[in-house]
């Protein structure tokens, strides 16, 4: 929890110091819903559907470039149903509620289209899994926190409103295979790094209104 308490730091020294140097910071509430999957449960396909939102904070640096600093609630997981037709009769549920912190740069392409990529830092509040209609939620605890990488792909709809689709991987696992994962050899060094566990693989569509904030004196030059 010391990383949430840093960012509401950071948070308010960035907002502290653009108004104190006469500079813009603006806060975009963002909602949306994220596809997701699991890498390495055996399953495959972004079959899982999760609710996405929350809070960034923008540090403008440039025309071109600025941070921006997220607090959402996150909605991770995996799903695989029944397929009686293929004689597949396994059955595979996995929800993760996560407090997701991301730290991206946003880099404006021209006044309609922006890149973001940057780290995140997530917080496991609390999971179930059903495995074949069996409750597993407990037997095979995941990590409280996980790691990831963001990159997105985002644009200016009118006015204030901007629409993003962002794909975020874990680089460390969520849950370790243990001692299976040491009888299984992968030639490829990136396939041995990347198959030790479950790793969350999410794309996230985000639907965000854009505050400007000005301090007292810009605000006294244009009145």
């Amino acid at each position: 929890m010391r990383y949430i308490v840093y960012i509401f730091f950071v948070s308010s020294f960035i907002l502290k110091s653009q108004t104190t140097n006469n500079s813009i910071f603006s806060i975009k509430p963002s909602i949306g819903f994220n596809a997701c999957q699991v890498h390495g449960d055996s399953y495959d396909g972004y079959n899982k559907f999760g609710g996405f939102g929350g809070l960034t904070v923008n540090a403008k640096i440039s025309t071109k470039i600025s941070f921006d600093i997220g607090f959402y609630f996150s909605q991770k997981g995996a799903k695989h149903n029944q397929n009686p037709i293929k004689g597949d009769y396994s059955y595979y549920r996995l929800n993760l509620n996560y407090i997701d912190l991301p730290i991206c740069l946003k880099y404006n392409a021209n006044a309609i289209y922006f890149l973001t990529l940057g780290p995140s830092l997530a917080y496991l509040v609390n999971y179930s899994e059903n495995i074949n209609n069996v409750d597993y939620t407990g037997y095979y605890p995941f990590k409280k926190f996980e790691y990831g990488i963001n990159f997105g792909l985002g644009r200016k709809i009118q006015d204030n409103f901007f629409v993003e689709v962002r794909t975020s991987n874990s680089f460390a696992s969520i849950r370790d295979y243990g001692q299976i994962a040491n009888l299984v050899f992968f030639p490829n060094p990136v396939a041995r790094f990347f198959n030790k566990g479950f790793y969350n693989n999410i794309l996230t569509l985000i639907v965000s209104y854009k505050l400007n904030f000005k301090n007292k004196h810009e605000s006294a030059l244009q009145s």
